[in-house]
């Protein structure tokens, strides 16, 4: 048994080809990999540097996960066992998504991790990056089972792109559980787990942690809005889809992460460690 809070199920890895493992670390090892692998492991101090995640949260209940470059059905994912903060390269762990453990320890696994970002990797060809925390305002907002309304410039890049997954049975243990999140996801970009957490996804890691950002702020401008019992002013749906499609260029998420990323630099508690 996983002894996470976030995981509980009895799970066995699958077996993996000699032949298969090598050519996957092959590819995993490429200049390619490397890069997409140094942002994954920058993401995880972006995210604490910015707020979305704190103190337990910053890895035993939280995972991001990003598919090998020319291994589709391969994904990096973090460990169990580190924190945000602390994560490095050489504590990724590979997997397949049909549960195959390339790179690191089946007990560092977290099983609710894989059961949740496999089904979505498996199910969404255009995605690459996964994310799910357990933001507070995410998750305020999420017990009330509620979309997010357009009521402010920022959130309007979840209008009509964000779905609400209400059937909370306890921790994701069973593989199940894990596609009926990625079924209620959809096309979409995001999604609020109702009495769990927010899930996001792109097409880099750019994009799924910087929606994830965007995703939590909105959760919390929301409660703030509705928490002063008056009515809420909702933009048009028209201006609402004009903004999504301006805020959702691929440039803006290119020169936001640049600018997390030389922050994350010039920061001396936030310098990304070695790549091994």
């Amino acid at each position: 048994m996983n002894p996470s809070g976030d995981g509980g199920a009895r799970w066995t890895p699958a077996p993996i080809d000699e032949q298969e493992r090598r050519r996957v670390l092959e590819l995993a090892s490429s200049p390619e990999a490397e890069a997409a692998r140094a942002d994954l492991v920058a993401a995880f101090r972006i995210l604490v540097r910015m707020g979305v995640v704190d103190g337990l949260y910053q890895g035993l209940y939280g995972h991001l996960t990003l598919r090998v470059p020319g291994a589709p059905g391969y994904f990096w994912v973090n460990s169990l066992a580190k924190r945000f903060r602390d994560v490095t390269a050489g504590d990724l762990i590979l997997l397949g998504s049909g549960g195959q453990i390339v790179q690191g320890e089946a007990r560092a696994v977290n099983f609710a991790a894989f059961f949740i970002h496999s089904a979505i990797h498996r199910a969404r060809a255009d995605v690459n990056c996964v994310a799910h925390t357990h933001p507070a305002a995410g998750c305020a907002f999420a017990a009330l089972g509620l979309p997010l309304l357009p009521i402010d410039q920022v959130g309007c890049v979840f209008f009509e792109d964000h779905a609400v997954h209400s059937d909370y049975s306890g921790v994701v243990a069973e593989r199940s559980e894990g596609e009926a999140i990625a079924a209620a996801l959809g096309s979409r970009r995001a999604a609020i787990l109702v009495n769990h957490g927010l899930v996001t996804c792109g097409p880099d890691v750019a994009h799924a942690v910087i929606d994830m950002y965007e995703l939590e702020r909105t959760c919390d401008i929301q409660l703030r809005a509705m928490a002063t019992g008056r009515e809420l002013r909702v933009i048009p749906a028209e201006a609402a889809r004009q903004v999504r499609s301006i805020r959702t260029d691929p440039r803006r998420y290119r020169h936001e992460w640049s600018v997390l990323m030389r922050e994350l630099i010039s920061d001396s508690r936030g310098v990304p460690p070695p790549r091994s």
